[in-house]
């Protein structure tokens, strides 16, 4: 009963088998007996397993999402034409195109182009208002939320919202991009495709960064480009998802594919073809050491571009339109009208993605001089948080690049006539400056400068560009940024809460690494916001904790829940604290860091009270989130050292 049958396996036990379910068994004894002539031991299988099926679902989602890019660039396009050329007169300049001074014609409906940016804006608002708030702003930041707080869950409506309300929007003349809605309906139809194979969450993330890919790699032809800039977005710091980077290049590639199919293949912008009219070199090559002081003053350039850019973006946002005593759903009416204002004052020009404008600055044509260009550096910074601050959808990716490219056409137009002979042609500045001021805006410095190759199809300027990027880096702290929901690193995200540091923080306590023999600053929770400004203002606390009479623990106030409150009306002796306190889920001493590490995520704090472990309510300490880091910094070096044994508990 136990003779040996092949591979292992008893005639008895596979007699049994066989006669339970015969065609499944034999299927899998030929497997294994194939496996077992070939070598190939049970791991590769597992290993084949791991890694093909998330690139067979990113090969799904690239399908999806490059219909999704075809069907969305048919009908912005479809409604641009109408909208914009039929019914206000403009035609904006072709793109791609060689010929710098290719027609264009500015907008001549008259009243008309305040009135339909501002109705745009009105359909916008309604329908996030009333049907899906998640399709408000521009997609990428939602996009990142997703991945790091959400599990990668974006509900199946928000793709179809997002796309209707950008269309809206853009098509009726709104300052914003395509590429950031579509990065948001990618990474919807990625996510929903892992909703509906029931995968786990971080297998949803995954496949909803593939989806994200593959869209701004197809509507941007830049299929390496959107994939990296899909990994790399979701930190302001130097971290990189490369666990998803090879389902992102799967899915990008193939809706890149499926795009180009329809379209056809091509470069979204042309460089010039003819030798720089001054020093006869190429106008789009890195010419030698003597052009990077030029490249280094243009980083700098960008970092003050970029700073004014997302700063004056927030402000607009947070200290304008959210103030404005009017509904929720008609403020991006009137920031479409503002666009509007704009265009009648003479700057058409910022409306839509002006790909057309940016092709003219790239093959320097007289038709956007050094003070055109300049001047739209601001009114593009304007019109696009007129149109996305006020509540409108719309991307904030073709106007990082607007930008960019008019500040290098400045810059460059600029230096060429302080130092005609020395200074970068001014081509190579625009490119530069679209890729710096992305990069820096973004903060995407390896995408950046992929994606202005593939935008272009050179790769002539990756050397003042990655100049450019590793200044911008190094100057621009990481929290100036468009996109709000970044996190700094890996530890920061809760997608990596426990893919490296739990084993290391589950055996260190708080009371082994935050001392306890300092009272931090409480708040009574009737205490006005006059006197509890009073208190902040001489404190280096990042968190108070609000009390009862009791001395008990009911919520925590943060220093940005103040701001917000100073933010608005204000009303001075009425507001008290108990009206600013946020519930948190307090730490005893005898919690692992592994636990506060868990609550300051949830809670988005820096700082946690830790209460006594007899009574939880008297506060009796407060963690911040540099004392675990440190603690965890000092337990590796130990254990790496072998200082420390694994199993040990002192910090």
């Amino acid at each position: 009963m136990q003779k040996t049958f092949h591979a292992g396996y008893t005639q008895e036990v596979v007699g049994a088998k066989i006669e339970k379910n015969r065609p499944t068994t034999v299927n899998k004894l030929g497997k294994a007996i194939f496996r077992e002539r070939l070598g190939i031991p049970f791991r590769t299988k597992v290993e084949w397993y791991r890694w093909g099926r998330p690139l067979g679902f990113a090969v799904l989602v690239g399908v999806c999402t490059g219909l999704a890019a075809v069907v969305f660039t048919w009908a912005l396009e479809g409604l641009q034409d109408f909208v914009l050329g039929d019914l206000l007169g403009y035609q904006m300049p072709p793109q791609p195109t060689v010929d710098p001074a290719a027609p264009f014609v500015y907008p001549s409906g008259g009243w008309l182009v305040l009135v339909v940016p501002a109705l745009g804006g009105l359909l916008c608002g309604l329908i996030i208002h009333f049907f899906e708030p998640e399709a408000e702003g521009h997609g990428t930041d939602a996009m990142i939320k997703a991945f790091h707080r959400l599990a990668g869950k974006i509900p199946p409506k928000v793709p179809l919202a997002k796309a209707v309300t950008s269309l809206l929007v853009i098509g009726t003349g709104g300052s914003a991009g395509r590429e950031g809605p579509i990065t948001q309906i990618g990474a919807g139809v990625g996510s929903v495709v892992a909703q509906l194979f029931k995968l786990g969450d971080w297998d949803r993330r995954i496949l909803m960064l593939a989806g994200a890919a593959g869209g701004l790699g197809a509507v941007f032809r830049a299929p390496l480009g959107g994939a990296m800039f899909a990994v790399e977005v979701l930190y302001s710091g130097t971290a990189i998802e490369f666990s998803a980077l090879g389902p992102a290049f799967v899915a990008s590639v193939v809706a890149y594919t499926v795009f180009a199919g329809v379209f056809g293949q091509s470069v979204m912008f042309y460089l010039p073809r003819t030798p720089d009219p001054v020093t006869g070199l190429n106008p789009c090559v890195f010419h030698g050491a003597h052009e990077l002081p030029f490249y280094f003053a243009l980083a700098l350039l960008c970092v003050g571009v970029s700073f004014v850019f997302s700063e004056g973006f927030y402000a607009m946002q947070d200290r304008i339109f959210r103030k404005l005593p009017i509904p929720v759903w008609a403020r991006p009416a009137i920031g479409g009208l503002g666009v509007g204002l704009l265009v009648l004052a003479g700057f058409p020009h910022v409306m839509a993605g002006g790909y057309g404008w940016m092709q003219k600055a790239i093959l320097a044509s007289p038709d956007l001089p050094f003070r055109l260009a300049f001047i739209l550096v601001l009114m593009k910074i304007l019109a696009t948080s007129l149109t996305v601050a006020s509540g409108g959808s719309g991307g904030l990716f073709a106007p990082s690049l607007f930008v960019g490219a008019m500040t290098g056409a400045a810059f460059g137009w600029g230096c060429r006539a302080l130092f005609p002979y020395l200074a970068p042609p001014v081509p190579a500045c625009v490119l530069v400056g679209m890729g710096g001021v992305l990069a820096a805006t973004f903060k995407v410095p390896l995408a950046a400068l992929i994606m202005v190759s593939e935008l272009t199809g050179s790769h002539d300027l990756l050397v003042p560009m990655m100049l450019v990027g590793a200044v911008e880096m190094t100057v621009l702290p990481g929290k100036i940024s468009l996109c709000r929901e970044q996190l700094p690193s890996f530890v920061d995200s809760p997608a990596h809460l426990g893919d490296f540091v739990i084993d290391v923080l589950k055996e260190m306590r708080v009371e082994e690494v935050c001392p306890l023999d300092r009272k931090p600053v409480v708040i009574s929770e009737d205490m006005p916001l006059p006197e509890i400004l009073h208190i902040v203002a001489e404190t280096q606390q990042h968190a108070f904790p609000v009390v009862d009479r009791e001395g008990r623990l009911v919520g925590v106030i943060s220093l940005h829940d103040l701001r917000t409150v100073l933010a608005g009306d204000g009303a001075g002796d009425l507001v008290r604290a108990i009206d600013l306190a946020v519930p948190v889920r307090p730490v005893t001493p005898r919690d692992d860091l592994h636990t506060v590490l868990q609550v300051l995520a949830e809670s988005h704090l820096e700082e946690v009270p830790i209460v006594a472990p007899n009574d939880h309510g008297q506060v009796i300490g407060l963690i911040r989130r540099e004392v675990i880091l440190r603690a965890y910094d000092r337990r590796v070096a130990g254990l790496q050292a072998g200082l420390i044994p694994r199993s040990g508990t002192s910090a």
